[in-house]
């Protein structure tokens, strides 16, 4: 009776210790960079002409990854860079007008010619005065007159001139001059950033994980851009995991997490969780088990592990995460 005594009270402390165990959830998800994968296309339309990188080559954000054919787009910034050369040098015409010293021997010539006119003005006086006491006769009077009138319209003409001259530069044709050399600008402009974008460039740092288009190749399919390189930071990676409905509201930021599965061999990564998803979503990952249901929705978590470990992007791997 003793011994009875005894053995049930072992299995009552061994019962109170279960019930004071760790509770844990289960899911499936799969290995990825923290930054995401980046599938990286071009803008536009065209042809691959060649990769810059090479499969799991290390790339800094900014670096050139894969360049379109742009023969043609480096043709069009040739032809804005020549349209700009000329429309600044036709705005220095413009903003040069006449030769300065153009328009000061006009200057000096009116001013002669205006010595000139009031010489045979004060002439013609004369020659009137004289004509009223009958010293001069009718024909040197008319032609003191004739004489005076062709200086003063000389020195109007020399006027006029050096007043066009001076004024040969209107504000109108500086302000178009100025609106062609924007217009070329903005034309240079466009024609490089169109030519940049035949360039496919990193937005991260990361490993350059696949090369998915051949050279030669439409970047665009069914008016859709083709991803041409998948790139990812693989210094540190964490799992995507996917969580029965039941226990959404379980799920917390900072629980403890272990990281298992048959692609790990006998390894169980410590890890925890370091976002959960607000929205609910369809299974993506599937067990392939007989029982397995494939029509329940399901949360997202992200888990990292405590320490880095290196896996291959997209490895199949079950989590576990503790409630309580």
């Amino acid at each position: 009776m003793q011994r009875y005594a005894y053995l049930l009270l072992l299995l009552f402390a061994f019962s109170t210790t279960l019930c004071a165990e760790q509770r844990w959830i289960q899911g499936i998800g799969y290995v990825e960079p923290a930054s995401e994968i980046r599938r990286l296309a071009f803008k536009h339309p065209g042809i691959l002409d060649a990769y810059k990188v090479q499969l799991d080559q290390q790339v800094k954000a900014g670096s050139i990854l894969a360049v379109q054919h742009n023969a043609e787009e480096q043709a069009a910034v040739a032809v804005a860079e020549s349209q700009l050369l000329a429309a600044k040098a036709d705005l220095e015409k413009v903003f040069a007008g006449i030769n300065p010293n153009e328009i000061e021997a006009k200057k000096n010539a009116q001013r002669v010619s205006a010595l000139d006119a009031e010489y045979a003005r004060r002439k013609l006086e004369r020659i009137k005065q004289l004509r009223s006491n009958k010293f001069a006769s009718e024909d040197e009077r008319d032609l003191a007159e004739t004489n005076a009138r062709l200086k003063q319209a000389e020195n109007r003409r020399l006027i006029a001139e050096t007043r066009f001259l001076s004024n040969f530069v209107r504000d109108v044709d500086k302000q178009l001059a100025l609106a062609q050399v924007s217009v070329a600008e903005a034309q240079l402009q466009a024609a490089q950033q169109r030519l940049a974008e035949t360039y496919l460039i990193a937005p991260i740092d990361g490993t350059v994980l696949e090369r998915i288009l051949r050279e030669g190749e439409s970047t665009f399919s069914v008016g859709s851009p083709e991803p041409a390189i998948l790139l990812g930071d693989m210094s540190k990676l964490r799992v995507r995991a996917e969580i029965d409905e039941n226990y959404a509201l379980a799920l917390q930021q900072g629980q403890k997490a272990v990281i298992f599965g048959r692609g790990l061999g006998e390894k169980e990564i410590p890890a925890h969780v370091t976002l959960v998803k607000k929205i609910m979503g369809k299974k993506t990952v599937f067990a392939k088990t007989a029982t397995e249901r494939k029509d329940i929705d399901v949360i997202q978590v992200f888990i990292e592990p405590d320490s880095s470990f290196q896996t291959p992007v997209g490895l199949e791997v079950n989590v576990k995460i503790a409630i309580n």
